[in-house]
């Protein structure tokens, strides 16, 4: 038998590991909304009239000082949907691969820094859906070395919940022995 000392409280400890297999069952599963799902169009076929405004925006160009260029990249989607393009014909990066990390999935408004790209020379365009951004003499240069001022939330939820496996359980262990001593 367990001295009353010992015992540690099997509620918490099940409700934390509950939310924490919550947490990772969303993040395994996507973070779309029904919502979001509903408002989402696929403009891989250019049909909507919605995709026809998307245009991609070469936001500033950097010299790496090596004959290489890093341009971030944004877009503007004036429609209040989520559009969707597919990589590829109406969505796709010159030179080099087609897919160099500019995703399939663009929400609404005005989306700056969003990935960037490094090509040598400094020439380079963005073809998304009817519209093309080129970087030319008119980009202009970047104060800093872009990095794309978004990352993936499904990665960002997915460090929280990282963090709340490890730190949980200890402040819970660390509240039992509080309780404990005192």
């Amino acid at each position: 038998m367990r001295s009353p000392s010992r015992a540690t409280p099997r509620g918490p400890r099940l409700l934390l590991r509950t939310a924490l297999a919550a947490v990772l069952l969303v993040l395994s599963f996507g973070l779309a909304t029904p919502a979001q799902a509903n408002h989402t169009i696929n403009c891989t076929p250019m049909g909507d009239p919605s995709c026809r405004d998307l245009a991609p925006i070469a936001e500033c160009i950097w010299s790496n000082g090596d004959g290489t260029s890093t341009i971030a990249w944004g877009w503007n989607n004036p429609s209040t949907h989520i559009l969707h393009i597919d990589v590829g014909a109406k969505n796709k990066m010159d030179p080099g691969a087609d897919d160099q990390g500019q995703g399939t999935e663009f929400g609404p408004g005005l989306n700056h820094n969003i990935f960037v790209t490094t090509v040598t020379g400094t020439s380079a365009q963005w073809r998304l859906g009817n519209n093309a951004a080129d970087t030319d003499g008119s980009t202009p240069a970047c104060p800093t070395k872009p990095v794309p001022m978004f990352g993936s939330a499904r990665a960002l939820l997915l460090g929280i919940a990282l963090v709340l496996a490890v730190a949980l359980p200890v402040l819970v262990a660390r509240r039992n022995r509080l309780r404990v001593t005192a």
